[in-house]
């Protein structure tokens, strides 16, 4: 304790011996300079008016840039031939709902048919598809169905309320 206070004291007299710092008068001069400076060309800027442009020539501008460059015709995810396919799948599980036995018992029309047009035994053998994951993915395939033919048709009313 007594080597800190021993410390302290003589940090004191040496800052007290060199005194306080002051700058030059080059330095202090060259720094009002530059403050003048700094003032005279803050007042240059706010007292010049800025041209400010009306906004038909940014309109004019924006519709050079826009027809300078070339519009991408935007194409499908899906392509008009899968969708066929997909279209015939999906009749195809429909026509299959028919068919496939389920939980319920099948009125004496589709028990007929079925017997009459196909072996149910050795249909059900080899397709064993329950037939609430049949309607599941017929449901399915509608709704995405319904949301391409959707997208297309307002896709359309866009393109031609922009023309």
């Amino acid at each position: 304790m007594e080597s800190d206070d021993k410390q302290e004291a003589h940090f004191k007299k040496l800052i007290d011996e060199t005194g306080a710092d002051s700058p030059s008068d080059v330095f202090t001069r060259v720094v009002m300079q530059s403050v003048r400076e700094e003032a005279a060309f803050r007042a240059v800027v706010q007292t010049s008016a800025v041209d400010v442009t009306s906004p038909a020539f940014g309109k004019a501008v924006m519709a050079q840039i826009m027809a300078n460059q070339p519009v991408a015709a935007p194409k499908p995810v899906i392509s008009r031939q899968i969708w066929y396919w997909i279209a015939a799948a999906w009749a195809a599980l429909i026509v299959a709902c028919f068919f496939l036995p389920g939980n319920e018992p099948q009125s004496a029309f589709f028990s007929e048919l079925n017997a009459r047009i196909m072996s149910a035994r050795l249909f059900s053998q080899k397709f064993a598809v329950p037939q609430p994951i049949t309607l599941t993915i017929i449901g399915l395939s509608s709704l995405v169905m319904l949301d391409y033919f959707l997208r297309n048709r307002l896709v359309l009313f866009n393109k031609t309320a922009r023309s």
